[in-house]
């Protein structure tokens, strides 16, 4: 019985994984998923018989199919096989410039359509980044109210939205304006601290349509603008500054006091938002797809693009078919899944490659064999061990 449960031991250790690794740095900008699906089929070693494809580490090595500055890395691991797609990056030494000042503005979906038609890509709403400027906007809390009761209307026709304390003591002409009417479509309460008729697209486009601008009607309250740029001048930094305000119809001509300091950041080569990386990741599982490497069904290819962003790479969030919270399974990031066991570990270094110039590509008339991935894989130390114990169990016999 002792040696029944020393061995049960032994091979719950080993098959259980052994975490070893850290984050990377390059993890950010890369796509990765592990082929863990009970039921694929793969054979890794036919990359062996590739043409520009390099072989480093037990890693495979070639340029993206879907945009050659990308590199792909295909190994095999106790888990089954693993492809990533990467963005090259190194470590540069950039200059940053940083400034703040508040304003007030109303962020209006009229504006964002301006904004974007402009190059500024935009994240949430609140962050905007083109050229290498980006600039993010914060809220800056009021203090007239706390609820929606705080505030109430005043005015001849009801058209001022204020502090309650303040609202019976307005007085304006009884001159009753056609825009009026748009008051219906919202109502008068606490936004951001702040008592505004409450913005919604209905209200701004009614208000439009009656000629008036909605930042005259709606109290946007403070945002603190935060300014980034990298590796720009004072003027680039300011006309950018001076293009964003504009598009909100804001006129600003005094230039930022800008702070300079040099940092060592992590770069890549490539811009992310430059390359859909479902689209890549998805060009090379078909390629080695179409060349016997492994064999997808295409309702796993769907899923998998379908989850696919930069990012999603690295031990903690490499995409793979796991348990989810529901109990089913599915291919999602692996720090998504049920009880991941995620490492909080993170290193400045990572690997470089040389990689082949030219197209990975097979030639003509080789033969195509897969594998079929079943049940668990036993390696590493666990396997070594695990044969020693046997010998002696079996001798004994």
């Amino acid at each position: 019985m002792k040696r029944l449960a020393a061995l049960a031991i032994l091979l719950i250790f080993a098959i259980t994984p052994i975490v070893n690794a850290c984050m990377s740095p390059a993890d950010s900008y890369a796509v990765e998923v592990v082929l863990n699906k009970p039921g694929v089929a793969y054979d890794v070693g036919r990359l062996d018989q590739a043409q520009n494809v390099a072989f480093e580490d037990g890693t495979y090595l070639y340029r993206s199919h879907h945009d050659p500055r990308l590199y792909v890395m295909v190994w095999n691991a106790s888990d089954g096989p693993h492809v990533r797609v990467q963005i090259p990056v190194e470590w540069r030494e950039e200059s940053v410039s940083v400034a703040s000042l508040n304003v007030s503005i109303i962020v209006t979906n009229e504006t964002l359509k301006k904004l974007r038609s402009d190059g500024w890509n935009v994240v949430n709403n609140a962050t905007f980044e083109r050229n290498g400027v980006k600039i993010a906007l914060s809220p800056v809390k009021g203090s007239e109210c706390t609820s929606d009761a705080d505030c109430a209307t005043g005015g001849c026709s009801g058209e001022v939205c204020a502090p309650k304390e303040e609202a019976s003591k307005i007085v304006t002409p009884c001159v009753y304006r056609e825009w009026y009417s748009c008051l219906g479509m919202t109502g008068c309460g606490c936004v951001n601290g702040m008592c505004t008729w409450k913005p919604n697209p209905a209200f701004e486009a009614c208000l439009r349509d009656h000629g008036i601008d909605p930042a005259r009607v709606i109290r946007a309250g403070y945002f603190e603008m935060r300014v980034e740029a990298i590796n720009e001048s004072d003027d680039e930094v300011n006309a950018a500054v001076r293009d964003f305000l504009g598009a909100f119809g804001i006129s600003c001509n005094a230039p930022l006091t800008l702070v300079k300091t040099s940092v060592s950041r992590l770069s890549p080569e490539v811009e992310p938002s430059e390359v859909n990386a479902s689209e890549a990741l998805l060009a090379e599982l078909r390629w080695l797809m179409d060349n016997g490497v492994v064999n997808l069904s295409d309702s796993d290819l769907e899923a998998i693009a379908g989850v696919a962003e930069w990012g999603y790479s690295g031990h903690n969030s490499h995409i793979g078919w796991y348990e989810t919270e529901n109990g089913g399974h599915a291919w999602i990031p692996y720090h998504k899944s049920k009880n991941p066991r995620l490492v909080k570990c993170f290193s400045r270094t990572f690997p470089t490659y040389e990689i082949p110039n030219g197209t990975a590509y097979f030639e003509a008339n080789t033969s195509t064999t897969v594998n079929t991935l079943t049940g668990l894989t036993v390696c590493g130390p666990g396997l070594v061990v695990l044969a020693l114990l046997l010998v002696p169990l079996i001798r004994r016999r």
